[in-house]
């Protein structure tokens, strides 16, 4: 990967897909969470 397409990501102007954040992260010895969480639903104050 080269450093202009991290750039890109940094900036804001890529969405990088699934596959290359876990290259990233093995990159950089680092494990990558992805997580859904529920939201407090309009009715449950």
């Amino acid at each position: 990967m080269t450093q202009s397409a991290v750039a890109r990501f940094e900036a804001g102007g890529t969405v990088p897909t699934l596959p290359v954040l876990e290259r990233l992260a093995r990159a950089l010895e680092a494990d990558l969470e992805v997580r859904l969480n529920p939201r407090a639903s309009a009715g449950s104050v």
